[in-house]
């Protein structure tokens, strides 16, 4: 009997969570993100699946950082425009009323100097950060192979 009632609350739990994080998604709170690459092993690989939490980046300016702290993990829009890089936050710079983020791969060597503009990618180019279960950010390994594989495989089909 005890059993039950233990199963029947935890599936509740999570019938509970679920619908919380359909809603976030719908609402466009939430993103949902795709690893790609060797830059953040070995805590991400690619294909992992990652939930982003959305930044109001207009509004960040002066003092106000959205929750961003240093040794987040945040998802930010590549200089060029083309793109997004999943990469650790290892210093902010607040300079002339904005926040700019020094950020750098778990793998690299070196901060992501080619992506910064002045002292590192200002806060207008963060889209959000990596959603964190008690410190560490939260993933799904291997869901994300399914979209890199449907892009391949229409990128080769385009190709004439």
């Amino acid at each position: 009997m005890r059993r039950k009632i233990i199963n029947i609350a935890v599936n509740s739990v999570i019938i509970i969570i679920s619908f919380a994080f359909i809603l976030a998604y719908m609402f466009g709170f939430i993103v949902l993100g795709v690893v790609e690459g060797p830059s953040m092993e070995p805590l991400f690989q690619t294909g992992d699946l990652v939930i982003i939490i959305k930044v109001n980046s207009k509004n960040n300016i002066n003092i106000y950082n959205n929750g961003i702290d240093v040794n987040d993990v945040i998802v930010f829009i590549k200089s060029n425009g083309k793109g997004l890089i999943i990469h650790r936050v290892i210093s902010m710079v607040n300079l002339g009323n904005r926040i700019y983020y020094v950020t750098k791969g778990d793998n690299n060597a070196l901060p992501d100097y080619q992506e910064f503009e002045g002292p590192g990618v200002p806060s207008e180019r963060v889209i959000g950060k990596v959603l964190e279960i008690c410190g560490i950010p939260f993933k799904i390994p291997l869901i994300g192979y399914l979209p890199i594989i449907i892009r391949q495989f229409t990128a080769e089909s385009l190709t004439f």
